[in-house]
Formats: C-alpha cells, sequence, structure tokens
C-alpha cells in the first residue's frame, strides 16, 4: 500500500467516523486515480449529503409539531437505508484490496466495522426508545419471572454476571415488550459498568396497595450523587459514566417507559458502594 492509499484510507475512515457521529461537514477529495478508492470517496460524499438533507428535514418537522418522539424515531427510520447502503461500500472496499494491501488495510476495515456497528446500535436504540416511549401501550398480565429468565438465556447473561432473585417477582399488569426493554436495560448497564471480577446483580421486589417496586442492585463502582440524574438523560456521555461502545439510550429508555406508564424510576448509590435501581409499577385499579 502506498503512502498516498494510506492516507486516502484514513480520510475514508475520519468521514465515517464523523457520519456516525451525524457530522456531515467533511467532505472527502478525490484523486486523479479514478479507481475504486475514489468510488468509494464519492459514494460517501454522496450519502453525506443524503443523511444531511433528511436529519435537516426531520429537524423542521420536529420544530412544526413540537414531537421529540416523532423526530427521532422517523430520523432514526429513515437513516437505517443509507446505513445499509455504507455496508455495501464497506463490501467494495473489501473486493478492491489485493492480497498485499489486505493485512495492512484490515485494520482500516476493522474499525470501519466497528463504528458502522456503533452507528447501528445508535439507530436501534433510538427506533426502540422512540417506541416504547407511545402513551398507550398494550398492556396485558405479564410474569416478570418469566421476562427475567427470557432475557437472561437470550443474553447469556449468566456467563457474564451472577444473578439473584430474592423471592418470586409479581406478575404485572404491562406491555411485554417495554418489560423486556426495562430488564434487560437494567441488566445491561449493571455489566457494562461493572469495576469487579464478578458482577453481582440481585433482583427483589416488593409492593403496597397502589404498586409494586422492582430492585436492581449491583456490586458495581457506584454513581456520585451529582452525577445521578444525568445517567437517565439521552445521550448520556457524562465521564466516568460512558464508555465507547454505548450510545447512552439504556437508561434514558428505562425512564421513559417507566414514566409514560405513570411509575418512576430511583437510584440509591454511593462511590464504592453499588448502585440500586427501583422501578414502580402501577397496579391495575380494578383490583
Amino acid at each position: 500500500m502506498t503512502v498516498m492509499e494510506d492516507k486516502r484510507l484514513d480520510n475514508i475512515l475520519e468521514k465515517i467516523s464523523c457520519m456516525a457521529a451525524l457530522d456531515f461537514s467533511r467532505e472527502l477529495a478525490t484523486s486523479q486515480e479514478s479507481d475504486m478508492i475514489d468510488a468509494i470517496s464519492v459514494g460517501l460524499n454522496m450519502l453525506s449529503e443524503e443523511l444531511s438533507s433528511q436529519v435537516v428535514a426531520r429537524a423542521a418537522l420536529d420544530k412544526v409539531n413540537s414531537k421529540l418522539e416523532q423526530f427521532a424515531y422517523t430520523t432514526a427510520h429513515d437513516l437505517k437505508a443509507p446505513l445499509n447502503n455504507q455496508i455495501g461500500l464497506l463490501n467494495l472496499l473489501e473486493l478492491s484490496l489485493t492480497s498485499v494491501q489486505s493485512t495492512e488495510a484490515q485494520e482500516y476495515i476493522t474499525k470501519i466495522k466497528a463504528i458502522n456497528l456503533q452507528m447501528k446500535n445508535l439507530v436501534e436504540g433510538i427506533l426502540a426508545y422512540s417506541v416504547v416511549r407511545a402513551s398507550e401501550m398494550l398492556r396485558d398480565q405479564v410474569d416478570l419471572n418469566e421476562i427475567l429468565m427470557e432475557v437472561m438465556n437470550a443474553d447469556d447473561v449468566m456467563s457474564r454476571a451472577e444473578v439473584r432473585v430474592v423471592g418470586v417477582l409479581p406478575v404485572v399488569y404491562f406491555n411485554r415488550t417495554a418489560c423486556v426493554q426495562v430488564v434487560r436495560n437494567l441488566l445491561d448497564n449493571a455489566i457494562k459498568y461493572s469495576d469487579k471480577d464478578t458482577c453481582c446483580i440481585t433482583i427483589s421486589s416488593s409492593e403496597n396497595s397502589a404498586q409494586y417496586e422492582i430492585t436492581f442492585e449491583d456490586n458495581g463502582p457506584g454513581i456520585a450523587k451529582k452525577d445521578q440524574e444525568k445517567i437517565f438523560k439521552l445521550f448520556n456521555r457524562s465521564e466516568p459514566y460512558f464508555k465507547p461502545d454505548s450510545v447512552g439510550i439504556g437508561l434514558a429508555t428505562v425512564k421513559g417507559i417507566i414514566e409514560a406508564a405513570g411509575g418512576s424510576v430511583q437510584l440509591k448509590s454511593a462511590i464504592g458502594k453499588g448502585a440500586a435501581f427501583t422501578f414502580s409499577i402501577l397496579k391495575r385499579s380494578d383490583h
């Protein structure tokens, strides 16, 4: 690989990084080679213009309607198509590599794939956040014990953490998909930010005449009092509670789901003493 080709691939990587951060201002220059790398550069420039125009259009729609959920959903939905096109461009880049280039360029391909995955997770996270905040969710009897086992099996939680359930979790009147989102995000949050050799999560519940309260308590590093509100904000990137593989949507989704259903989310934590997230689910009024 020549120095010039190496620089052009560096520029492509930086361009895709900017696009993943929703910054479409950077434009790739083309050389006089008219080769595959030039074709990819032109394609990325076209994609960037398309993404930028869609974001601007959706921002205008949001300003008119004053509905953040609608803006987030429609924007994320429209971003899925050009994101798939980006995957196609990545495949073209792989095909354009010769056997001599492949070893060196594989590092670029790996980084681009990681960025692509991050952007995909961001789009899917926005979609999930938008959908579950709908005020009218279809509800039914949902056994939280079944939901917990379903999520733990699907996400292979037992290989990553020790989970203990105190007693039996309640059967609640709630939206099943929303319950899965809440449980999954709380488990994932505890595991992702664990600073111990073994992440331990204790799940318990209590009730009163009006609601059930379910608590997820971990043995992680804990959260300072001054930062406890920040972590529930959408796209939170506050240090030290942000990691590169996180899009900052999980806890915001939990809070959005629970509050949209009339409940609340509470956090008790201190540095070095883990964190306990407690969410409430209202009982049926006809019970």
